[in-house]
């Protein structure tokens, strides 16, 4: 490993990569969770149609005694491998449990506001579903030694919904800020407090609550959290006694993900998503381990996959040399523009917060810093001739600009001043952002991965709808706000489900591609909504094409009853 690093350093010798050396174990030494035989004979067993089943399915026993019985066992018969898996291992998830939200109450004083009779009715749906999405970790049903996954934190928090039954670092975001909204402030605060029980305990915060992803984090937005709960609380005691555990997030971001990066005679420190691994992903594992094998260099295509996962963007063609074929992955020859946009961001955060504390050394420290990155991000990501922002491939030292990415506005998102008047970028990219019926997709190109086109996502919908408002677009996030929150009620008039991402041509209809089927809940879905409810209450009229609207009678009476349950119920113990 040692010797891999210092090659790198010989081969790139305008850019120095200073990066932690953590392989697929990090610092989850579990031989049943993260690595060993038991992990690869059970995963590519194919017993589970799902990797991730396996990963969170605790023990009935302590580790040793389960490794021990695994070695008695012919691993290489389906159904002794099968009741061996029945006898030691719990269901998936069985240390999560529902958690009661002693701040969830009804109805809200925001649905009050909202125009739209059936937005309403809308709104009052997704405030009902944190209960359903509100979990906890519960071990008491374990034995004293048996294993689990899962980091077992203190507080309530929000899941994302179907597969992914703990909580996960980005999405928390949307979450935060819709708990936000909807009074929520005790349980968004009880989901800060993990974040700093994790960084405290593991000096960052890992992709998700489990152990097997101790190896990566995910885009750095937890100071980005904060802020939202300040902004809405004023709590300068709470920023007081935890503005540590701010400084140490941003600090892990530069000491381990930082790239030098020389441009024009200036040396520009970036961050970049970086991820060093011999081994799959425990949680899709087979997926990995069988492309790992036909790409050529299963190390690097191991370690290019896990840096995709911290992205956030797994998988699009954004980290592809051939945007058709995820074995061709080199997103550890990419500095992300979104990534160093968001860190900007932070430490402008960073230095307001330290001013509202009177650390003015500190304050200054990050105005430094965020100057210095503004200058970067014009000047590494900014492509002169197409006038544009995009990711940086240091390999070809270029700005990647052949296929449009939503990704490519994100300096606008995080108030980085362009070199040309921003009406030029929004030029560009007029036909994902205002083309389909569905809102912006996240690429112009169809290469069947998830985070590109046709796909459809809330978080970038957030971030560019707030842009366009500050940026005295009203009209345009207006119209991109409408067509999203369309086919989010459209899509759950017809099924009363939430998707994680839907379809830009197919108005309410779910999106397609990745390595699972698409996950009904939906975490940051529910809180983009909820966020453009509150601030377009007045203006925002939902509209569905006629294969929506044409339900049966029984479908829209159950619906109504179903929206409205808790307006009811206050009216009958009110009158």
């Amino acid at each position: 490993m040692k010797f891999s690093f210092i090659l790198l350093i010989l081969i790139i010798n305008t850019n120095y990569c200073h990066f932690q050396l953590i392989d697929s174990i990090g610092k989850c030494l579990s031989k049943i969770f993260c690595h060993g035989e038991l992990l690869h004979t059970v995963q590519m067993s194919g017993m589970f149609r799902d990797s991730k089943t396996f990963v969170d399915m605790p023990t009935r026993y302590s580790e040793i005694q389960v490794l021990h019985k695994f070695s008695l066992i012919d691993r290489t018969n389906f159904t002794e491998l099968q009741q061996f898996i029945e006898d030691n291992f719990l269901p998936s998830g069985s240390d999560i449990v529902t958690a009661e939200l002693i701040d969830w109450h009804q109805p809200l004083s925001f649905l009050t506001r909202i125009k739209n009779f059936n937005l309403r009715h809308l709104a009052n749906s997704l405030h009902s579903r944190w209960r359903k999405l509100a979990k906890k970790f519960d071990d008491t049903n374990l034995c004293s030694r048996c294993k689990t996954s899962a980091f077992l934190t203190q507080n309530a928090f929000i899941v994302p919904g179907g597969r992914f039954i703990e909580y996960y670092y980005w999405d928390t975001y949307w979450i935060v800020e819709a708990l936000l909204i909807s009074g929520m402030t005790q349980t968004a605060k009880g989901i800060l407090l993990n974040f700093f029980d994790i960084l405290q305990l593991n000096g960052f915060i890992p992709n998700g609550a489990q152990i097997y992803y101790l190896n990566r984090s995910q885009p750095p937005l937890l100071i980005h959290m904060a802020y939202a709960y300040y902004k809405h609380t004023s709590d300068i005691e709470f920023l007081k006694n935890n503005i540590n555990f701010l400084d140490k997030e941003y600090e892990f971001w530069m000491n381990y993900k930082s790239i030098d990066v020389f441009k024009n005679g200036e040396k520009f420190t970036l961050n970049q998503y970086r991820v060093v691994s011999d081994k799959p992903r425990p949680e899709s594992y087979k997926e990995d381990y069988l492309n790992g094998q036909e790409s050529g260099n299963a190390s690097q295509y191991y370690s290019n996959v896990m840096s995709a996962a911290e992205s956030g963007w797994d998988f699009s063609s954004r980290w592809f040399k051939d945007p058709m074929d995820i074995r061709t992955i080199f997103i550890d020859k990419i500095v992300p523009v979104d990534l160093n946009s968001i860190l900007y961001r932070n430490e402008k955060i960073l230095q307001e917060f330290h001013l509202l504390l009177s650390n003015e050394q500190k304050a200054n420290k990050y105005k430094n810093l965020a100057d210095l990155r503004h200058k970067a991000i014009n000047s590494v990501f900014w492509d002169p001739v197409v006038k544009t922002y995009g990711d940086y491939n240091y390999e070809m030292d270029k700005v990647q600009t052949k296929y449009l990415y939503v990704t490519d506005l994100a300096p606008l998102w995080f108030n980085v001043t362009p070199p040309v008047d921003d009406e030029h970028l929004l030029k560009r990219y007029k036909s994902i952002l205002f083309d389909f019926v569905s809102g912006i997709p996240a690429s112009n190109i169809n290469t069947h991965q998830q985070w590109d086109f046709p796909n459809v996502w809330a978080p970038y919908h957030h971030w560019t709808v707030d842009y366009l408002i500050r940026s005295n677009r009203a009209s345009q996030a207006l119209n991109i706000a409408q067509r999203f929150v369309n086919t989010v009620y459209c899509g759950w008039k017809k099924t009363m489900n939430i998707y994680e991402k839907y379809d830009a041509e197919r108005q309410g209809e779910y999106g397609q591609g990745g390595e699972y089927v698409v996950q009904e809940g939906f975490g940051w879905t529910n809180g983009v909504v909820i966020s453009f409810l509150n601030s377009f209450s007045n203006e925002l009229i939902p509209s569905c094409d006629a294969n929506t609207e044409n339900l049966s009678s029984k479908t829209n009476i159950n619906h109504f009853l179903f929206a409205n349950l808790g307006i009811i119920y206050f009216i009958l113990n009110k009158f």
